[in-house]
């Protein structure tokens, strides 16, 4: 905090004394302290400098065609801002047109290729856009592949080819996305031989993303030896103690848990599941949006727990998370699908430990919820609660009834 305000102050003061400096220099002065302000969270006086910024970017395009690119960079870079989150789609439309301007008239220099790309990594980053970001990496690819590799600088292929991956996963389209990962994946594990302090953690992001695509493809094997040497970069980066580490290893742990699961390494996957869920519980200490990933860590584990037969474990597990699982009904609906199978393996659990009465009143609340029907996806025979959805259903239709009336 010390250090932004430090930087603030110097800021202002380079722009006090404005008329010494040319309009481009006092432009840049202006855009540092924007993202300055931002991150001091400082959002009036953000918005205030931001627009100051803009205002004298489009000035200068307007003033001479020499100028747009350096419009584009200020309209994305204020864009990126968390107080311009609401204008941030249009922002980065109309920096891209400009680049594309710059591009068509001035004979499609390279240099104005790579500030194309620069804008197109920025917005994907930013933006939640998926179909527009996609179309944006896809013209950023295309560019790429014409440029000579020693113009674009790894890093930036590197991002452009990871987030390329990201967003054709998020539309489906899983084998486009392990091939653009793949790419990421080499282009990263080069830089990290060069600078593992520096990309190592990058590195760690492509392979636990090359690793989702994989199992989304249902190539389990090769998806468990991605995320495993995506955790092993994980843990060398979260030694470094900070919050962004920590949250990189808690994910992948969470998603190698689910790609074991898969290969029916439950054992192994417990141990997995349990850390993260101890992560995710030291996260949502000081970050409450990691409360929702502690609550599905918790899920998984305690699915795990049951599977294995350690029933004790379970309920802890269960119990916790569906206290977490309940918050989150009220807000989604959508998630009252998993609160049921917690409650119906729960109540399983209870029934094994031989606490009848708990194990009744939780599979009571799990038929209320699941409509007294049979759990979609339980196989087994012997299933607690299952037995007695279909003794209601038998009873239902004995009397003519399909409602169950409470009795047990």
């Amino acid at each position: 905090m010390e250090q932004f305000l430090d930087r603030a102050e110097e800021l202002l003061q380079a722009i006090v004394r404005f008329r010494d400096t040319s309009a481009i220099t006092l432009l840049h002065h202006l855009r540092d302290l924007a993202e300055v302000l931002d991150s001091l969270k400082l959002y009036d006086e953000c918005h205030l400098t931001g627009n100051c910024a803009l205002g004298l970017a489009e000035a200068l395009g307007r003033r001479s065609f020499e100028f747009r690119n350096e419009q584009a960079e200020t309209f994305s870079l204020i864009a990126g801002l968390s107080v311009y989150q609401p204008r941030a789609r249009t922002l980065f439309i109309q920096a891209v047109s400009l680049c594309e301007e710059v591009i068509a008239t001035n004979i499609a220099l390279d240099t104005n290729k790579l500030s194309l790309l620069v804008v197109l990594r920025r917005a994907s980053y930013v933006l939640h856009d998926d179909y527009l970001c996609l179309q944006w990496l896809e013209n950023a690819v295309q560019i790429m592949t014409k440029l000579s590799s020693s113009m674009v600088p790894d890093e930036l292929s590197g991002v452009i080819y990871h987030n390329y991956g990201i967003f054709l996963y998020r539309v489906g389209q899983c084998a486009r996305a392990v091939e653009a990962q793949h790419k990421a994946v080499l282009i990263r594990r080069a830089l990290a031989s060069v600078d593992p302090v520096k990309y190592t953690p990058y590195l760690a992001k492509a392979l636990a993303g090359l690793g989702l695509s994989l199992h989304k493809l249902g190539k389990y094997n090769d998806a468990a030896a991605a995320s495993k040497e995506a955790l092993e970069h994980c843990r060398t980066a979260s030694a470094q103690g900070t919050l962004q580490y920590s949250a990189q290893l808690a994910h992948t742990l969470h998603r190698y848990g689910t790609t074991l699961k898969k290969l029916n390494q439950v054992s192994k996957a417990l141990e997995v599941e349990k850390e993260a869920a101890s992560l995710y519980h030291d996260l949502s200490q000081t970050e409450p949006q990691y409360t929702k990933w502690h609550c599905y860590a918790l899920y998984n584990y305690a699915g795990s727990c049951h599977s294995l037969g350690q029933h004790a474990e379970a309920v802890v597990a269960y119990q916790e998370s569906i206290s977490l699982l309940r918050a989150l009904v009220a807000l989604n609906t959508e998630e009252e699908k998993c609160l049921v199978v917690a409650l119906h393996n729960m109540a399983n659990s209870f029934n094994a430990l031989g606490q009848g009465t708990k194990a009744d009143a939780v599979a009571t609340e799990a038929l209320q919820m699941n409509q007294r029907r049979v759990l979609k996806g339980c196989n087994d025979d012997s299933c607690f609660v299952c037995q007695r959805a279909k003794a209601y259903r038998k009873k239902g239709k004995v009397v003519g009834l399909f409602r169950w009336n409470g009795a047990s």
